[in-house]
């Protein structure tokens, strides 16, 4: 990126938070699974967190049945998840993923929610893939830290990552989601 030089210091990224468990949320939460960070799952009813863990746990189990995972690797990934009905079990989340409904008061809701619960210098991510990520970032006190994180369905299996620069995104947050995306 032109005007982000390679030297640009990056935000540690330990933990992550994805907000929803449907198809597209439990296949963003597998690939960092599936690269070692842990990751709180967060959901608004238990029935539909109890689906996404149960999806992940199904295609977990179906790489095991056809010899491309151990079954070891399986439990440490799983191991590395953390599923929640609560916005406070995201309070340590180096980064903050979104992927629900394509919406603007939606989207509206849940930035409102992370911005009074994440950390200071987490990064809020959005989903989107129609929305103003402007506008978005406009619904929190940090903007700076807020970009769009497209990920392509299904997110656990394409490579696919299309990173959305915000007018206010910080180069440190552009630089880490870079240098992340290729984890």
């Amino acid at each position: 990126i032109p005007d982000i030089p390679a030297d640009t210091p990056t935000r540690p990224v330990a933990q992550v938070s994805v907000i929803g468990a449907g198809t597209m949320e439990t296949g963003i939460a597998m690939n960092f699974l599936s690269a070692g960070i842990p990751v709180v799952l967060l959901e608004t009813t238990q029935d539909a967190l109890d689906r996404g863990l149960a999806t992940i746990t199904k295609i977990y189990d179906g790489q095991v049945k056809k010899g491309k995972l151990t079954p070891e690797r399986r439990d440490q990934r799983l191991a590395l998840l953390t599923p929640t009905l609560s916005y406070d079990a995201l309070r340590d989340a180096d980064l903050a993923i979104e992927a629900v409904f394509e919406e603007m008061s939606v989207k509206e809701q849940v930035f409102r929610q992370l911005d009074a619960v994440a950390k200071p210098g987490a990064i809020l991510a959005t989903n989107t893939s129609t929305l103003n990520v402007d506008t978005i970032a406009s619904f929190t006190s940090r903007p700076s830290d807020v970009l769009g994180l497209h990920f392509f369905s299904p997110a656990n299996i394409m490579k696919l990552l299309e990173v959305v620069r915000g007018r206010e995104t910080a180069k440190d947050v552009l630089a880490t989601v870079m240098q992340l995306a290729k984890v």
